[in-house]
């Protein structure tokens, strides 16, 4: 599939419901190989539409700065919409995929239909860049000169996938409130060719988030009418206050905290999870599901 400036997009539909779920996964620099797998469980119900993000996966692993700007990502979303024939969108992001979505939101609110938003990064890199702050704060010296050795392993080869896998065990430690649940994942952070490893770290790594600025995208978004369901793990690291801003700035949005999960909660709490997406893809708001006092 082309998506903006002829970029090749590669997808997967899984499912066969009248509605379609456009998947962005987070990163950046990750795939849907990371979660494709384990939000099958949806698919008995939607469709599922699934694709690696430019850079990244399968697609056209781009390198330059331009390429890889954040508004690229807007153009392949609405490449995916334009080429399915999709009038509005239903959008699932999690973490930067998230990201993704505000960006897409901001230009094109028209075509949205609804919006989930799953362990989303905040919406300012001042709250995103203290939360990274933190989370390397909390690691004890033993945990860090272990990641550090990984780190340097991938720098000497950033092809090198068990180096990747290695190094992400460390990494995304903190990110589960309940450590067993990281290993019923069916998924992989390190899937791909060693030239698309490469490129996330010499490449999307570099640049993607950088291109965003001083982002701050809680005025862009005031505007969106979609109605958008805030799914958050109360011991997510991605902090709860940045979910409750996604709820208070967005008009028709409500907040769905899930206590005591992290950032994976379709691993730590697939029931309730697939429940309330299932509920609200229907038209109904799950149970426990919250407004937020607009800021």
């Amino acid at each position: 599939m082309d998506g903006g400036e002829g970029v090749r997009l590669f997808y997967r539909m899984v499912g066969s419901g009248g509605d379609t779920i456009v998947v962005i996964h987070g990163g950046p620099g990750f795939n849907m190989e990371y979660f494709a797998l384990d939000l099958e469980p949806l698919a008995e119900r939607h469709t599922l539409l699934f694709y690696d993000q430019r850079g990244t996966g399968r697609s056209t692993l781009v390198s330059d700065s331009a390429a890889l700007d954040g508004s690229r990502f807007v153009d392949d979303v609405e490449a995916v919409r334009s080429h399915f024939g999709l009038e509005r969108l239903t959008l699932l992001g999690h973490s930067w995929g998230a990201g993704v979505i505000a960006l897409y939101a901001a230009q094109h609110p028209e075509r949205l239909e609804r919006l989930l938003i799953v362990g989303g990064i905040p919406l300012t890199l001042s709250q995103l860049a203290e939360t990274f702050e933190g989370i390397a704060a909390g690691r004890d010296r033993t945990e860090r000169e272990e990641m550090q050795r990984w780190w340097e392993a991938r720098v000497a080869d950033p092809g090198d996938a068990e180096a990747c896998r290695a190094y992400y065990v460390l990494w995304f430690r903190p990110f589960f409130a309940d450590p067993a649940a990281a290993t019923r994942t069916r998924g992989d952070f390190c899937a791909g060719t060693p030239e698309s490893l490469r490129n996330k770290m010499n490449a999307v790594d570099r640049y993607t988030i950088a291109s965003l600025g001083d982002y701050d995208w809680r005025s862009s978004l005031r505007g969106v009418s979609a109605p958008t369901l805030v799914v958050h793990g109360t011991l997510d690291v991605l902090p709860v206050e940045g979910a409750r801003d996604w709820a208070a700035v967005l008009p028709d949005a409500r907040l769905l905290l899930l206590e005591g999960i992290g950032h994976f909660p379709y691993l730590e709490a697939p029931e309730m999870f697939f429940g309330a997406v299932d509920e609200f893809v229907q038209g109904q708001w799950p149970e426990g599901a919250r407004t937020v006092e607009g800021s």
